[in-house]
């Protein structure tokens, strides 16, 4: 079980670390005034949005085998 649980390590790298990080980019620089968000989206949706890119890149960098 511990075993599974590390080899989908790029999974939680991805949805623990990545998307956080995306999203505070972007919440707190002024990324956020070059690309503004659609009328009516607040910060909880955009976390959400960032983290569902790092699973996917998590889930990708899995399958490859590759993070970088």
């Amino acid at each position: 079980m511990v075993e599974k649980l590390l080899d989908l390590m790029p999974v939680w790298f991805g949805i623990g670390f990545l998307g956080p990080v995306l999203a505070e980019i972007y919440l707190r620089t002024a990324l956020n005034s070059y690309l503004p968000p659609p009328a009516g989206v607040d910060g909880a949706q955009i976390y959400a949005a960032c983290m569902i890119f790092g699973g996917a890149y998590g889930l990708i960098a899995w399958k490859i085998g590759r993070w970088i």
